[in-house]
């Protein structure tokens, strides 16, 4: 199913998300690194983007740069072929945890629970909206209803419609922190990870949040998930040091990868991102990141 093939190293503290970017992905730390890696060789990345004593959370790729969310809520606008345009930006309070890119849109959260819409073009905040009295800490978009779902740490799962920023449902979903979302690829289902361990599938197709199935996914905390490009499959990474693999129709699990038999992490799986239907990247406290190829 998940096979070990490449470990990456040379972050000096946890990773906490991972991008793809064509043949090539970026990698964001508490280093304050962002890291450019080229697939085609595990030993080498490269240092586009740094800010002294900043810890990264989060990360979009936009057009000629890079925007990155920092633990005192910076959101940072980078550029790595013209560091002169570089804008740091002291926005959300207590951390962003979550960046996207749509269009020339941006799209931030932050521990204050505001959603924040940027411009691309011009790195200025558009408009802001109090979703929550918690930290949001999962932005993720459906292209295909164009709608944003949010998961917050009041245990909320929130669906936007993306336009107008307008709530069109709010349910409870994992108790205390709704962490990991990602919407299938037809954008008729929601899935859902938090604090409780749990996974969950919502059915989102008429814009209201209907749960459909929930299970006990992991012994701690569901930090990501990651639906495959298929829609078949979802992986998800978790504090109990393990990645799974499920299918995406009954939440069946398919795979458990584990330090000692799979090669897997030795600490808290944090972030993980598919690079196309064959490969799936994982990343965490300790420091590294892997790579796995699915086999079906």
């Amino acid at each position: 199913m998940l096979t070990r093939t490449h470990a990456r190293s040379g972050h000096r503290a946890a990773i906490y998300d991972l991008q793809p970017a064509g043949d090539a992905f970026y990698s964001a730390a508490a280093d304050g690194f962002l890291v450019h890696w080229h697939r085609q060789d595990a030993d080498f990345g490269r240092v586009v983007a740094t800010v002294e004593q900043g810890k990264f959370l989060s990360l979009a790729i936009i057009p000629e740069g890079l925007v990155a969310g920092a633990l005192d809520g910076g959101v940072h606008w980078l550029y790595p072929d013209a560091p002169d345009r570089n804008r740091h930006i002291a926005h959300h309070r207590q951390g962003c945890f979550s960046v996207i890119a749509v269009g020339d849109e941006l799209f931030t959260g932050g521990g204050e629970g505001i959603l924040t819409r940027w411009s691309i073009e011009q790195a200025r905040t558009v408009e802001s909206i109090p979703l929550s009295a918690n930290s949001l800490r999962r932005i993720v978009y459906d292209p295909v209803y164009d709608r944003l779902a949010v998961g917050a740490s009041d245990g909320q799962l929130y669906l936007l419609d993306r336009a107008g920023l307008t709530v069109l449902d709010a349910a409870p979903a994992h108790a205390p922190s709704v962490f990991a979302l990602g919407f299938s690829p037809d954008g008729e289902y929601l899935f859902s990870g938090g604090r409780d361990a749990n996974l969950s599938r919502w059915h989102v197709l008429d814009g209201t949040l209907s749960q459909e199935t929930t299970v006990t996914a992991h012994l701690m905390t569901v930090n990501a998930l990651a639906v495959h490009p298929s829609g078949d499959y979802l992986a998800t990474a978790s504090r109990d040091k393990t990645v799974k693999l499920w299918r995406t129709h009954d939440l069946s699990l398919l795979k458990v990868c584990e330090v000692v038999r799979d090669r897997g992490h030795v600490n808290s799986v944090n972030a993980l991102c598919w690079l196309d239907e064959s490969t799936l990247l994982t990343g965490g406290d300790d420091r590294r990141i892997l790579e796995w190829d699915l086999v079906l």
